[in-house]
């Protein structure tokens, strides 16, 4: 383990960040931040969650760590849970990711995990390049959210603005409706996200199309550990219940509401129905979008070969044209020059007669070919533009902008 960690090859140009280590292990501790150092990042270490939550009350809005990385199991004080939850119960610091620590890897410890609020989680022992991954994802993950924060505030206040004079009832039709509208897998995602804020339910989408894998939530694109949760759901029935949670998933999206109503049994059943229907009417969208969006890609893809194969039967035309004219210039070339030989060879006139017919209709046969040729230049321009015509409904381009556009509704 010692070897492997400070063996370990870090990524090239790694992001440097501000990294707090949370062990009550010291020699673990130690190990994982020589792996980090050596990438480039500040490391700093506590041995208890109450030391670490005093040593980040005294630190400034700029020098709070980046990431922390946070055993769960330690022998003094309160447990990494409770360290978390604290931690995201502070306004100063909910925001900052916490990747989890653990000798456990069940289903049970990444949820407890992802009730206390974790952003990923690590099993012990660590690999060290996956150590190093989960730094740089957790980075650029936290930088990409504090620049689009704003934004994205902006946009759900508005949503929720638009939704909640819906009824449940009006909600599932307003899905069902605006589903068929959706340009995009992420139009989609954000439709059932915005649908199940007016119930009242936080819901956590992901989207699977062949080649792409889409996870959001009403904060933006999914953690690690969040992802990591639905690899392990997805798989696991149509529709089930754990605690306050619901997973309903289909082959091509599973939905899981995080926070459903369970001390109400008629509210909780009603948004279970609705919620499952929601689910089966964007499954249904998703296979929609995916089949435009090929189309559209295909369409796209026999516009350029269209467009390749006019240009090189142009620039065929071209050179056979041109081997026509010179081929003309070197056969006229060819009988002058055996016209004037007929002297010096002292032919009789019916021989000259006879070589003049001999040499002309062997001219006159190749021009015929050329001529044969041209018909069939003729034939390859009518088959190109025959393509074009085929390849005339891929999108234009203000609609493959349309294609890119988030859509609600």
């Amino acid at each position: 383990m010692t070897d492997t960690l400070l063996n370990s090859t870090a990524p090239a140009q790694p992001t440097p960040g501000r990294i707090l280590i949370i062990d009550d292990d010291p020699i673990a501790a130690g190990m994982l931040g020589v792996s980090l150092e050596a990438a480039g990042h500040r490391i700093s270490e506590a041995h208890t969650g109450e030391d670490a939550l005093a040593r980040i009350a005294e630190l400034a809005a700029d020098d709070l760590p980046e990431i922390i990385f946070l055993d769960i199991e330690m022998g003094m004080g309160i447990d990494g849970y409770e360290t978390c939850r604290r931690l995201k119960a502070d306004d100063a610091t909910r925001d900052l990711p916490v990747i989890f620590l653990s000798g456990h890897d069940e289903l049970e410890d990444r949820l407890s995990a992802y009730d206390a609020g974790g952003d990923d989680f690590l099993a012990k022992p660590f690999v060290p390049d996956e150590v190093l991954r989960k730094t740089e994802t957790a980075l650029r993950h936290r930088r990409r959210l504090l620049a689009t924060a704003g934004d994205d505030r902006h946009a759900f206040a508005t949503a929720l603005t638009a939704l909640t004079t819906l009824g449940e009832s009006g909600v599932t039709l307003k899905f069902s409706r605006g589903a068929l509208g959706c340009r995009t897998q992420t139009g989609l995602a954000n439709l059932v996200i915005e649908s199940g804020s007016s119930f009242g339910i936080t819901c956590h989408v992901q989207i699977r199309v062949p080649g792409e894998t889409l996870t959001l939530t009403p904060r933006g694109p999914a953690s690690p550990l969040e992802e990591s949760v639905f690899e392990k759901i997805s798989s696991m029935g149509r529709i089930f219940s754990f605690r306050n949670r619901m997973v309903i998933n289909y082959e091509s999206i599973s939905i899981l509401v995080i926070d459903m109503p369970v001390a109400d049994g008629d509210l909780c059943g009603r948004i279970r129905d609705h919620v499952a229907m929601i689910a089966e009417a964007a499954e249904l969208a998703v296979d929609n979008i995916h089949l435009r969006t090929e189309t559209a890609r295909r369409a796209e893809a026999l516009r350029e070969l269209t467009g390749a194969s006019r240009a090189a039967i142009e620039a065929l035309r071209t050179a056979y044209h041109n081997l026509q004219f010179a081929t003309r210039l070197e056969l006229e070339s060819m009988t002058n020059s055996v016209e004037k030989l007929y002297v010096r060879l002292g032919l009789t006139d019916e021989q000259e007669f006879a070589v003049s017919d001999t040499v002309r209709g062997a001219v006159d046969s190749v021009l015929t070919y050329f001529q044969l040729g041209s018909e069939l230049d003729t034939n390859f321009a009518n088959i190109v533009e025959a393509l074009a015509k085929a390849a005339d409904f891929a999108p234009l381009k203000e609609e493959e902008e349309v294609l890119q556009t988030v859509e609600l509704w």
